[in-house]
């Protein structure tokens, strides 16, 4: 190839993510602000960024949980940095949120390379790890940090819900509608929980003993350290705090069984498809962040696979193969339980759980969508909470409300990084178990079709961390950073 077409096509990729940062994601950034951020970029990086994201692009291997910066792809984001770039005004708050999108940029990097047909070297990715962090830290690069701040500040983070649907379908007058369907199933899930357990058969779960016996003594004090070491004011916990955290936090398991469906597992790539391995159940963690009247929480995140749900009628819209369960736990600043809420990872079935006494349900939620909420009394945020959950709909309820039915032995569930599921080993390579657009291929319902005006793309599959819509009546996401103060305010 010769020097001339690489610089043509370098130029060619460039003018690709400025066109689709200012047409594909709704960004407002100022043109000029991008166009010298590209410059700088290419001076500093000879583009090999842009070929990276081209080559990932191209072979369909995009993490679509944490995204590009379209006018500035050395850079990774999430809603929770998008919506933190509003509350960056010094000089060092604004080189520690640029530090946070370089250090998301070069883990996720890493996860898509090892899912090239012919990955990069470890020098090469190396090399964009530097220039990454040569942008969020070098004092040359201020303004350049700036310009990218301020490009953030004015787009849209990736939506996804597809528009063009929206307006076929007249989601508007369908609304009235889905929220009769929605408040017709929170009434059934409010009985659900109300009805005393009746349970013929069922698998207890719990988390292996040795994760179990983590010293959780010093979490008021890992919290308060956390907080002041950063001028952004975030948990940054370390690793083994974390691991810490996820272990006390961690959820028994009462699943009513019928059949393999409802036993939990870790997924696997068989041949084209995937699989649950039932003989090794395992939860799968990661930390996440919110925003709650000003105040930065730390929310820790349990996820639990499912081979499927089988259909109950010869024609059932929400069966099909592969299920799943996130069970979401929102700290406050000393490490206590707030809230608990949770979805099935179609983005559905969203419901929410107050464990404190320090906040309260809004009389008026700002959001059109409805939420059902319940309140838990003291002894449900105890150590060794137990999750209710049905068979085949693996529907969750009751929280620690009963004891299992009969003593009997419990099942261990081990405890991985979600960041696995993104490098699963698939014909002796890599392959992520989600799609580009951060789908699981096979996990399709037939509600797509009835649902379809929703602008969800394919509502019922199950999806990647990061591109949950949750939303049929109002556009929301279970990461959105504003959720929670949507519905709930610090009690008076």
């Amino acid at each position: 190839m010769s020097k001339v077409f690489s610089q043509q096509l370098l130029v060619s990729i460039v003018f690709a993510f400025v066109l689709t940062a200012c047409q594909g994601t709704n960004n407002r950034a100022n043109s000029a602000q991008i166009a010298a951020s590209v410059e700088q970029l290419l001076a500093n990086c000879s583009a090999d960024i842009l070929t990276f994201r081209y080559l990932v692009d191209q072979g369909g291997v995009t993490n679509a949980s944490t995204p590009a910066l379209r006018f500035y792809p050395l850079l990774h984001s999430n809603r929770f940095l998008h919506s933190l770039s509003h509350s960056a005004k010094s000089s060092i708050e604004v080189r520690q949120w640029t530090m946070l999108l370089a250090e998301l940029a070069t883990k996720t990097r890493a996860a898509e390379n090892k899912n090239l047909t012919v990955p990069w070297s470890n020098s090469s990715l190396e090399e964009l790890a530097e220039c990454s962090r040569s942008v969020a830290t070098e004092p040359e690069h201020e303004e350049n940090r700036i310009a990218v701040l301020t490009a953030v500040q004015q787009s849209d983070f990736p939506a996804h819900y597809l528009h063009g649907r929206q307006t076929l379908g007249a989601i508007a007058l369908l609304r009235r509608f889905l929220k009769q369907r929605i408040l017709a199933l929170h009434v059934d899930e409010r009985k659900w929980f109300e009805e005393e357990e009746s349970f013929l058969r069922s698998n207890n779960y719990e988390i292996g003993a040795a994760l179990k016996n983590s010293t959780t003594s010093s979490v008021a004090n890992w919290m308060r350290t956390a907080y002041t070491s950063n001028e952004l004011g975030l948990p940054l916990l370390q690793e083994p705090q974390l691991n810490s955290l996820f272990a006390q936090h961690a959820p028994n398991l009462q699943i009513e069984f019928t059949d393999d469906n409802d036993m939990i597992g870790a997924p696997q790539w068989e041949d084209d498809r995937v699989r649950i391995a039932s003989d090794n159940p395992t939860a799968y963690v990661l930390p996440s962040m919110t925003l709650f009247e000003g105040r930065k929480l730390l929310q820790l995140n349990y996820v639990f696979w499912f081979s499927g749900r089988k259909p109950n009628a010869l024609i059932d819209l929400y069966s099909g193969k592969v299920d799943s369960i996130i069970w979401r736990v929102t700290l406050d600043e000393n490490g206590q339980v707030l809230l608990y809420d949770s979805i099935h990872s179609c983005g559905c079935y969203h419901k929410y759980f107050i464990a404190s006494d320090s906040i309260n349900a809004k009389s008026q939620p700002t959001s059109r969508e409805p939420a059902n909420i319940f309140k838990l009394d003291a002894a449900a945020t105890h150590d060794g909470l137990t999750l209710a959950i049905t068979a085949n709909e693996h529907y969750i309820v009751g929280v620690n409300s009963r004891s299992p039915n009969a003593p009997q032995e419990s099942i261990l569930y081990d405890v991985q990084s979600y960041d696995l599921l993104n490098n699963l080993e698939n014909d002796g390579g890599n392959r992520s178990l989600f799609g580009d657009k951060g789908l699981i291929a096979g996990s399709e319902r037939l509600e797509r079709f009835t649902l379809w005006p929703t602008g969800i793309l394919s509502v019922g599959a199950m999806r990647q961390w990061g591109t949950h819509a949750t939303g049929f009546i109002e556009e929301q996401q279970f990461d959105d950073a504003d959720l929670l103060g949507k519905y709930f305010e610090a009690a008076p």
